[in-house]
């Protein structure tokens, strides 16, 4: 029940309004009669008041600095003015207290309920709005975990890079933020060949393996950790103090000493250097992906650090991203990006050692397995790419120096994605011949971009691009120059009135077939017949 307290020094009018009144069918009940402001601030700060009826002039105190001191202790109050001056200084102050309601008296008791409809409903919008709101809040404490791994993972690949957006996330979900810079750890499950498929014991001991090290990283320091694919975990690391004794050791050894993996599973642990914004998370994942694959040199179950493994590695971090590109390029047969890519690449080759070979080959033998995904993906084979011949496993190990290297790289790839984009022009073509046939044979229907997808099962805005790129003009364009082809045809027959020509070359209305054949030709309809048949 909400709770009223009635402030009058005149008796009869605060008894009249506490006894004409049903109160309980307005879910109130009255908790207090004053007959001052001093009197009924004691009341409020006994019982509370949620709705506030007072005089303005009283004595000790008057009513608007009782309203004022009432708002003090409860914001929402709602405060409802009654006094007998008509005054606008009185009705003036009323409104800067947020008053709810201004009566003068005598109250007329329909008014008054009137009023109290309008707070009851109000009261009512109020508990609706806090209840959706707690409720709320309460979905999100439940969910905070899933949320906090979600927006970990987002950072982590690269889809939120933008540092205030990230903090505001942080701070909305109640995470705390790495004062003092991060290490990122990226554990990897190495499972032995003998180790069998994914099953419902390996899947139940892989999630209480994420829930060990999620009260690691909360234990042993304020992070994160969340599974990054379905054998690989990452865990954030904040640092407690600035260039301080680093956590990291520490947290890998109670990770080595207590968590225990199925089927004589290894686990590899990259390290990243450290990072002070969380934006830089991502590269932080490139750093340990960069380390990790030093495994293929030092064995499974190793710990490896990014700055110890720098002086074995094939590339930097960063060179994974002239990889991506490169293989992103094949797949869209960008050729020119293709051979751009591959000189980012060699410029790389050519600042290392002697002893970075094996690593390069290695790079090599990635590229070719990558490419041949992609020709199988793209419902190729390897002959019809490179030859019956080919021996391209072969001639990586044969290779000796940077320049062949260089060329052999050139060659696949480049050969690679010339194919593929050969094979998408040929369908491209295709498409393209059958649209300007419907576009040449229907002209005189309603076609739209839509329907014209549909009829050829592709999506509208691929026709659309693949149009525009091989024709140099838009459907609608190039259907429009067929249309008024076919128009003046039809205007040099004089027994073909203007209406049936626009009828005839697709257009419902006559007005508008004359406003595009104007633009197109500079004059009307009628005014072309005429000259035409002048001459």
């Amino acid at each position: 029940m909400l709770k009223v307290i009635i402030a009058d020094d005149e008796r009869i009018q605060r008894e009249g309004i506490a006894k004409h009144v049903d109160w309980q069918a307005y879910g109130m009940q009255i908790v207090g009669l004053a007959k001052d402001g001093v009197h009924a601030l004691e009341l409020i700060e006994k019982n509370g008041v949620d709705l506030l009826i007072t005089d303005i002039k009283m004595p000790k105190m008057h009513g608007l600095e009782l309203a004022e001191r009432a708002q003090q202790l409860n914001p929402q109050v709602k405060i409802l003015i009654i006094s007998g001056y008509n005054d606008f200084e009185y009705a003036r102050a009323a409104i800067e207290l947020k008053a709810y309601a201004f009566l003068l008296k005598p109250i007329l008791f329909d008014k008054l309920m009137q009023e109290l409809d309008k707070i009851q409903s109000l009261f009512l919008k109020e508990q609706h709005r806090q209840h959706t709101l707690a409720s709320l809040k309460e979905q999100i404490q439940e969910s905070k975990p899933l949320l906090a791994e979600k927006l970990f993972q987002h950072i982590l690949h690269g889809f939120l890079r933008d540092e205030e957006m990230i903090h505001n996330r942080m701070c909305t979900l109640s995470l705390p933020l790495p004062e003092n810079g991060y290490d990122t750890l990226l554990l990897q499950i190495d499972a032995p060949l003998d180790s069998p498929e994914m099953d419902a014991k390996k899947q139940l001991t892989y999630l209480q393996f994420l829930d060990q090290l999620a009260r690691f990283a909360a234990i042993e320091q304020q992070g994160q950790a969340f599974q990054t694919k379905e054998n690989e975990f990452a865990i954030v690391l904040y640092a407690s103090e600035p260039d301080g004794h680093s956590p990291v050791p520490d947290v890998i050894r109670e990770v080595r000493e207590n968590l225990l993996l199925p089927y004589n599973e290894m686990l590899t642990i990259s390290i990243s250097n450290r990072k002070a914004r969380l934006s830089q998370l991502h590269e932080a994942y490139k750093e340990c992906e960069a380390a990790s694959r030093q495994k293929f040199y030092l064995g499974k179950g190793k710990d490896i650090y990014y700055l110890d493994s720098m002086t074995e590695q094939a590339f930097s971090a960063n060179s994974d991203v002239f990889y991506e590109q490169l293989i992103q390029a094949v797949e869209i047969g960008n050729v020119n990006q293709v051979e751009q890519t591959i000189e980012e690449i060699c410029k790389e080759f050519t600042q290392m050692s002697s002893g970075y070979k094996p690593f390069i080959k290695a790079f090599c033998f990635r590229t070719m397995s990558d490419l041949i995904r992609i020709i199988h993906e793209s419902n190729e084979k390897i002959e019809s790419v490179f030859g019956e011949e080919h021996r391209l496993w072969d001639r990586i190990y044969s290779f000796d120096t940077l320049p062949e290297i260089h060329e052999w790289l050139k060659e696949t790839a480049v050969s690679a994605c010339r194919h593929l984009h050969a094979k998408r022009t040929r369908k491209n073509t295709t498409i393209i011949e059958t649209i300007i046939q419907n576009l040449e044979t229907r002209y005189h229907e309603p076609i739209t971009i839509d329907e014209l997808a549909k009829r050829i099962h592709l999506t509208p805005n691929y026709i659309s691009n693949i149009f525009k790129e091989y024709v140099g003009e838009s459907i609608i364009d190039y259907l429009t120059k067929v249309r008024m082809k076919h128009a003046i045809r039809l205007l040099t027959d004089e027994s073909v009135r203007i209406y049936e020509v626009a009828e005839q070359t697709g257009y419902n209305s006559t007005s508008y077939f004359s406003v595009v054949f104007k633009n197109m030709y500079g004059i009307s309809p009628k005014e072309y017949r005429d000259q035409s048949l002048k001459s």
